[in-house]
Formats: structure tokens, sequence, C-alpha cells
């Protein structure tokens, strides 16, 4: 008799579905993903360069175009004059193939950046008000972004490098934490807007990553979610009747 309910609590078992962990990759332009955004927005007045027809005032210019992002606390003269960086993943969420499902659950979350510059480092904060790479500049979000709770989360979910003109953070890929963002997005209680890259105040080393604009796609930016289907009720049922005919053959043999 035991060895038929050992037989049959095993087979019941056997017959539910795995439920491994898949990992979900978002970067624009690849398995036909199109909707990552990045950019940096400037508060030089006296600026030239990359992204400017002309020199003169950047807080007032959009630099989404460009194929690279700054994030740094001085890029100007006379000084204190900061490069704020954002970045963001929409249509994260759905039921098509390749998105995060609503009965999935989010085990964790990777942003990945491919730094090609060395800088001091930076911060990085949930985004709390709406922007577009197309249009945003310094001074449409109103003098920078403020990491005050209303434009951006107070506290940082992540920090990297020193508060120095030293190159503390090296090339390469740097990955991210963002687990609880996502988590957050997903719960309702945060917008999905992205994130803030905040340098360091004396953080006059800026660091220089590839946007979603740089023509190798690889080495664009890129979100890593690992997810877990949520299992059906009949599954569970199946689990409680496995473990339950486990469980009285344990109590026979004892």
């Amino acid at each position: 008799m035991m060895i038929r309910m050992t037989l049959i609590a095993a087979a019941t078992l056997g017959a539910l579905p795995a439920f491994a962990a898949d990992t979900l990759t978002f970067q624009h332009g690849s398995n036909g993903y199109q909707s990552a955004q990045d950019t940096m927005i400037r508060s030089n007045e006296t600026a030239s360069g990359s992204g400017q027809s002309s020199n003169g005032d950047s807080r007032g210019t959009n630099f989404g175009s460009l194929d690279y992002v700054s994030v740094d606390g001085d890029d100007g003269s006379p000084g204190s004059k900061p490069n704020q960086g954002l970045i963001r993943f929409d249509g994260l969420f759905g039921n098509a193939a390749g998105q995060i499902g609503a009965g999935d659950t989010i085990v964790s979350a990777t942003l990945n950046i491919h730094v090609f510059d060395v800088g001091s480092g930076f911060t990085l904060h949930d985004m709390l008000i709406d922007w577009s790479e197309s249009n945003v500049t310094w001074n449409s979000v109103g003098n920078g972004v403020q990491t005050d709770g209303v434009e951006a989360s107070t506290s940082a979910l992540f920090s990297i490098g020193a508060n120095n003109s030293s190159g503390n953070v090296p090339t390469g890929w740097l990955s991210i934490d963002v687990t609880t963002s996502l988590q957050a997005v997903q719960a309702g209680t945060l917008p999905g807007f992205g994130w803030l890259l905040s340098p360091f105040t004396a953080g006059t080393n800026g660091i220089d990553f590839r946007s979603s604009e740089y023509d190798t796609v690889s080495l664009r930016p890129y979100l890593s979610v690992e997810v877990a289907p949520v299992p059906e009720p009949a599954s569970w049922a199946l689990l409680g009747i496995g473990l339950g005919l486990l469980g009285a053959v344990a109590r026979r043999k004892s």
C-alpha cells in the first residue's frame, strides 16, 4: 500500500509544470524592442561641443539625439555647471511575448550601461516626473531635476565612485541593481519614468556612457529582468495533493 501511495505522490508531483525563472532583456534595437530613452541635461550657459550648433547657453538645448550621455559635476566655466543623466525603458509590462506579465514575480532587475570614459561617479534616483528624450532640457524641468521627493526620489537607489575629481569609475560595463524600482512599478507605487543619474557636487571628472542612439547596438544600455511565473490554482492543488500523500506515507512508516 505504501509503495502504491509513494508512486501516486511521485506521479502527482511530476505532473506539476516547471516554474523556472526566465530572463528578459530590453535593449533599444535588439529583438524588436524600440522603447528605451536616454539623454543628458546640461546647465552650462557658455557650453560648446557635441549637440550644439554653436557655442552658448545649453540649458535650453535638447541632447536626446547624441550617442552618449555625460554625468558630470562641473562641465563648464566658471564652475558648478553639472550635467545630469536620464534613462528609461518603456513598454516593459504587458501580455505580449518578451514583456513582464501581470502575474510574473520580478526576481531581479539590473540596469547595464557601457562606460567609455572614466569618471568621478554618481547616484541613481527614481524619476517621479515624466520626460521625453526628444524635448527635455535643463530648463524644461526647472533648473535641472531635484532629488526632493517630487521630481526624483530623495534617497539614492545606487551610488558609485566618490565626491572628488578622480577617475573612480572605470570603463566597461557597469551593472546597477534596480530590482526594487521595477517591483514598485509593477505594484503601482512608482510611475515608471526611469532614473536620474545625478553627479556628485565635486565630481568634476565626468563619466560618459553609450546611449541608445549609439551605432553598435550591443553597447547600448540594457535592462535585464529575471521573472518567475506565479503558479495557477490547479498547480497549487496538485502540489498540495502530492505533499499530502508523501506526508501520509511518512506517517505510516513511522
